[in-house]
C-alpha cells in the first residue's frame, strides 16, 4: 500500500452498508418504492459531492462516532473499496428505481435484492 492511499475509518463504511441494507429492506418487504429511490438519491450525493456531503457519512461522524468514540477512530481501511461498492450500489439503486416506477416491478425488485444482499455482507 502506498503512503498516498486514502484511508478511511473502518466504521464509515460498516455504518453506511447497514443503513442502505436496512432502508432497501424494508423498501422490499413494504413494496415501498419511494423508499429505494431516497436510498438511491443519498447514495448519489455521497458518490457525487464525496464524504463533506455524504448523508449517511455525516450522521455517523456527526451522531454516533462522538458517543461511541469521542477520541476519534482506531481502525482504519482504504477508502477505494468501499467507494467502488457505492458506486455500484448507486447504480444499481437507480436502475432499480427507474424499473419500478416503469412498472417492471420484477427486475427492479431483483435489483434491489442484489443491493441488500450485498449490503448486509458488507456491513
Amino acid at each position: 500500500m502506498s503512503s498516498t492511499t486514502t484511508m478511511v475509518d473502518v466504521n464509515i463504511p460498516r455504518f453506511n452498508q447497514t443503513l442502505v441494507a436496512l432502508l432497501t429492506g424494508v423498501g422490499f418487504v413494504l413494496d415501498v418504492p419511494a423508499l429505494i429511490a431516497f436510498t438511491f438519491a443519498v447514495l448519489a450525493i455521497s458518490v457525487i459531492g464525496g464524504p463533506r456531503l455524504a448523508p449517511f457519512t455525516r450522521l455517523y461522524t456527526g451522531l454516533i462516532r462522538p458517543r461511541l468514540r469521542p477520541d476519534g477512530p482506531t481502525e482504519f481501511e482504504p477508502a477505494a473499496p468501499p467507494r467502488f461498492a457505492q458506486v455500484l450500489g448507486t447504480g444499481f439503486l437507480g436502475l432499480a428505481t427507474v424499473f419500478l416506477y416503469a412498472g417492471a416491478t420484477t427486475v427492479g425488485w431483483t435489483l434491489v435484492l442484489v443491493v441488500t444482499a450485498l449490503a448486509t455482507l458488507a456491513a
